[in-house]
């Protein structure tokens, strides 16, 4: 799923009012998150992600894929409602979204080996 593709989704299922900026945002937390917790173990980080723009957001291909890439739609509905103080939509959507992260996380291990060293550090998961 690319980026443009998360967003509009979570807009189509999950009408709110916040601004494209604060959703980008969002969307590479989460994948500082990904790739700081979950890709670093296999040798598939990138070293240089520093998060997205304006300019990655019609062209940039998200790293969970099909059929974990949901993940970042279900993110960004956790953070609205946390954003909105509804704290039983966000327990709920947080327990949803925290679900789907666990199985792209066990489909990562299922499928790939760990790299002999790489662990994730408190610094990577930022």
């Amino acid at each position: 799923m690319k980026l443009n593709e998360a967003i509009k989704r979570f807009d189509l299922l999950y009408p709110n009012a916040m601004e494209l900026p604060e959703k980008i945002a969002l969307v590479s937390r989460l994948e500082g998150r990904i790739n700081g917790e979950v890709l670093s173990l296999y040798g598939l980080a990138d070293d240089t992600f520093t998060g997205y723009s304006a300019e990655d957001y019609p062209t940039t291909q998200l790293k969970a894929p099909f059929p974990f890439d949901d993940l970042y739609v279900k993110f960004l509905c956790a953070e609205n409602d946390l954003v909105c103080g509804d704290s039983v939509r966000y327990a709920n959507s947080a327990r949803v979204f925290n679900d789907s992260y666990a199985d792209f996380a066990a489909y990562m291990n299922r499928t790939y080996r760990v790299v002999c060293g790489a662990r994730a550090t408190t610094e990577d998961l930022g």
